[in-house]
């Protein structure tokens, strides 16, 4: 297994939401959340997309990365060929970001639609 893959699967949209992708960025990602019931713990915007690090409340073991495609309107969960399930704390979210490039993925979310496909990852 490389320590460096990561793979992208689609999670939620604006249409799943309702909500228009033209609408304020915090109004988009408050929905997302009000439906996951999750808080964000970090967030690192570009102008293609938003790297977000997700927790439940109260878990401090919790957090998965999701990063929005904000042309296309999409929410995508990344996993990390790490081994770990179960999630991440806030102390290895800054290596977790570094070790696999993810922003990377904020930048450019259309990478993540390739590592979707089956068989890939990146």
């Amino acid at each position: 297994m490389n320590a460096n893959r990561v793979c992208g699967s689609p999670v939620l949209s604006t249409k799943d939401l309702d909500i228009r992708t033209e609408r304020d960025l915090t109004d988009i990602v408050a929905r997302f959340l009000a439906v996951g019931e999750g808080v964000v713990a970090h967030w690192v915007e570009y102008a293609h997309g938003l790297l977000l690090f997700v927790m439940a409340p109260g878990d401090e073991r919790s957090g998965e990365f999701y990063v929005y495609d904000r042309s296309e309107g999409n929410f995508w969960l990344v996993t990390l060929a790490d081994g770990v399930f179960g999630g991440y704390s806030v102390a290895d979210m800054r290596s977790k970001i570094r070790d696999f490039r993810l922003l990377d993925f904020a930048e450019n979310p259309a990478r993540l639609v390739s590592a979707s496909q089956p068989g890939k990852s990146f």
